[in-house]
C-alpha cells in the first residue's frame, strides 16, 4: 500500500510539472546601437518575441522597458500592449531591463497572470570610433594617447556600465608593454593592462566581449602570459609559477583552462587541502566536457559540464595541457594508483594526441599500462 501511494504523488508531481505555466522572452541580437541624428537603421533595431507554454485562456500582453519611451528608447514595430513580438529602437546607452506580463481571461472571474522579467537584457553600445582608429593606426597604433582617451572615457558617468572603453585601455595598455616602453609611469602596464580587461569582463552582460577584434586581443594577451610567464616557471620555484597563474586566471573566461595548474602549484607549495579541492571540484568538470569537431573565432569550441557551448583560446587549450600532465604525475603519487590519473588522460587524449609532450607523458610509466583500460 505505501509503496503505491508513493507511486501516485510522483504521478502527481511529474504531471504538475509537465504542464507548467511558463512564459519566455527572447532576443536574437541583445547588443545594439544608438540611433544617432534620428536616423533609425537596422543594427539600432532589436525584435524582442515571447513564447509561451501549457497556457490557458485568451492571453492580453503588456510589455515593458526600463528607461522611458521617446527619451530612452521608442517601439519601431508594436506597442506596449502587443501581442507575440515587438521591435524597439534605442537612443541612449546603458542596459535596459525587460518584462512581460501576460494575463489570462482578462476581467473575468478566471483571470490569472504570468510575469516574467531580465534584467540589463539589452546592452545599447557605442562602437568609439575614436578609439578604434588609435587602435588600428598605420603605420602602428598611438598606444599612449589610446591609453589615455581611454581612460578619459572610463571617467565619463555616461560610460560607466560600458566595458568597450576598458577593452580599449586594456589594449591601450598591452601594447606600451609589447613595445617596451620604458616610461615609468607604464612600469605597471601589464598588470593595469588585466585589471582593466578584468573589469570590461565585469561590465559585459550581453556579449561584447564576443567580438571577433575583441577576441584576437585577449588570444594575444593570454599567449603572452603563457610564453613570458608561465613556461619559463614550469620546472621553477613554486611561488613563481604561483605569480604567474595568479596573472593568467585574471585573464582567462574558461577558469578551468588553469584550475589543473593552480592545483598542482598548490600541492607543491604544500597546500595540499587547496590542491585536493580543486581537483574535487575540476576533475567531474572535465569528464563531462565534450570538444566539438567545428570550432569557432576561438579556435576551440567545447561543450562544458552544464551543456553548454564555450570556446576557449589556443592558450587555454595549451594552459589545460600543462595542468593535466602536472596534475595526473602528482595524483598518481598522492593516491599509490594511477586509476583516477588514467581517467583525466584518457578524457583529454583525443584533445591532445598530436602533442609530443603529452604523448611522452601519456604512453610512458606509470600511466601506459591504462591506455586501453
Amino acid at each position: 500500500m505505501k509503496r503505491l501511494f508513493l507511486t501516485t504523488i510522483l504521478s502527481l508531481c511529474s504531471l504538475f510539472s509537465i504542464y507548467a505555466q511558463t512564459i519566455e522572452i527572447t532576443a536574437a541580437n541583445r547588443l545594439v546601437e544608438p540611433v544617432f541624428e534620428r536616423s533609425v537603421k537596422p543594427e539600432n533595431i532589436v525584435e524582442i518575441k515571447s513564447s509561451l507554454k501549457n497556457t490557458k485562456g485568451k492571453a492580453s500582453y503588456l510589455w515593458a522597458i526600463s528607461g522611458s519611451k521617446g527619451k530612452d528608447w521608442d517601439f519601431e514595430s508594436g506597442t506596449s500592449e502587443s501581442s507575440t513580438s515587438i521591435k524597439v529602437s534605442f537612443n541612449r546607452l546603458g542596459n535596459y531591463t525587460v518584462t512581460l506580463t501576460v494575463t489570462f481571461d482578462k476581467n473575468s472571474d478566471n483571470e490569472t497572470e504570468l510575469e516574467t522579467e531580465i534584467e540589463d537584457y539589452i546592452t545599447v553600445r557605442s562602437v568609439f570610433p575614436e578609439l578604434a582608429a588609435l587602435y588600428a593606426q598605420k603605420p602602428k597604433p598611438n598606444y599612449e594617447k589610446l591609453v589615455i582617451r581611454a581612460s578619459d572615457f572610463t571617467l565619463k558617468p555616461k560610460y560607466s556600465t560600458d566595458p568597450t572603453p576598458y577593452l580599449f585601455l586594456a589594449k591601450g595598455l598591452y601594447g606600451l608593454v609589447k613595445e617596451g616602453n620604458a616610461d615609468p609611469k607604464f612600469e605597471d602596464a601589464l598588470e593595469e593592462s588585466i585589471s582593466s580587461l578584468q573589469s570590461a569582463v565585469e561590465l559585459d552582460l550581453n556579449g561584447i566581449l564576443k567580438d571577433v577584434e575583441h577576441q584576437n586581443f585577449i588570444n594575444e594577451l593570454e599567449s603572452h602570459l603563457l610564453r613570458e610567464y608561465l613556461e619559463v616557471q614550469l620546472d621553477g620555484k613554486p611561488i613563481d609559477l604561483g605569480e604567474a597563474i595568479d596573472l593568467y586566471k585574471q585573464t582567462t573566461l574558461n577558469p578551468i583552462a588553469i584550475n589543473f595548474l593552480d592545483a598542482y602549484c598548490k600541492y607543491k607549495s604544500k597546500n595540499v587541502k587547496g590542491a585536493n579541492l580543486i581537483w574535487t571540484s575540476e576533475i567531474p568538470k572535465i569528464l563531462k566536457y565534450e570538444r566539438l569537431e567545428v570550432d569557432g573565432n576561438y579556435s576551440n569550441t567545447f561543450i562544458n559540464e552544464l551543456g553548454k557551448t564555450i570556446q576557449m583560446t589556443e592558450s587555454d587549450i595549451t594552459v589545460l595541457k600543462y595542468g593535466i600532465m602536472y596534475s595526473a604525475s602528482i595524483l598518481n603519487e598522492r593516491d599509490k594508483d594511477p586509476k583516477t590519473a588514467c581517467q583525466i588522460l584518457r578524457k583529454v587524449d583525443p584533445w591532445f594526441q598530436f602533442e609530443k609532450d603529452f604523448r611522452d607523458v601519456f604512453e610512458g610509466e606509470p600511466f601506459s599500462s591504462c591506455i586501453k583500460k
